[in-house]
């Protein structure tokens, strides 16, 4: 992208703002253990990553035999150990993510957290690590009709603080978002986290970096 076409930023918030993949990762095989004793493997969690609440009966039905209230209670007992991991300290922001906001308030940048999680997970966490302060706005999954990897989530975060989408930069972690913002029009960087990225994933993002201090580093010679 030219420099000083990015006018908003869209931040991804867990595993890409907060370390919390790794936190939700303990904290659902411990909910599925609870419910029905069996151990959940990486493969299936990687297949929740980066998609809503609501979209993901389908994998607990296949995997587990789980109907939908069955579902919701292990969603919920997952919900609530990674609340109360983060009082414990866990789930920290990611590295470099203050110098990355101290950067956009500098230039004048807005940003919104656009997250597949309840609005009621995302306003919670922001507010543990003491961060709700330092975003414009927020948009949940299940406040659209369809969450990543459709692009819904991402028009709408352009619409609440009216930037166009080609005027907007996602940053991600997780192939679905990449997708997401690829259809809405916007342009992404890939930081990874959990999900190691591969060529499709490359070929989706602007850029694949390491860590958010990259991307800062990389945005202050674009914005």
């Amino acid at each position: 992208m030219e420099k000083g076409k990015i006018k908003a930023v869209i931040f991804d918030l867990d595993g890409l703002m907060l370390d919390t993949e790794p936190v939700a990762m303990r904290a659902m095989a411990e909910a599925i253990r609870e419910k029905n004793g069996r151990e959940m493997s990486f493969a299936f969690f990687r297949q929740l990553i980066g998609h809503a609440r609501s979209d993901t009966y389908g994998f607990f039905r296949e995997e587990y035999g789980f109907c939908e209230e069955e579902t919701n209670a292990v969603r919920d007992r997952c919900a609530a150990l990674i609340v109360e991991a983060i009082g414990r300290g866990e789930g920290r922001p990611k590295k470099g993510l203050k110098e990355l906001l101290d950067l956009l308030d500098e230039k004048g940048i807005p940003r919104v957290v656009a997250s597949s999680s309840p609005r009621s997970q995302v306003l919670q966490k922001l507010k543990m690590v003491n961060l709700l302060h330092r975003v414009n706005s927020l948009i949940s999954g299940w406040e659209v009709p369809q969450s990543k990897p459709a692009p819904d989530i991402f028009l709408k975060a352009a619409e609440l603080i009216e930037v166009p989408p080609e005027n907007c930069l996602v940053l991600e972690d997780s192939p679905a978002g990449l997708l997401a913002a690829k259809r809405a029009g916007m342009a992404s960087v890939m930081v990874p986290d959990l999900v190691a990225p591969g060529k499709a994933e490359e070929e989706l993002a602007l850029a694949v970096l390491p860590d958010l201090c990259a991307v800062t580093d990389m945005l202050s010679d674009m914005l």
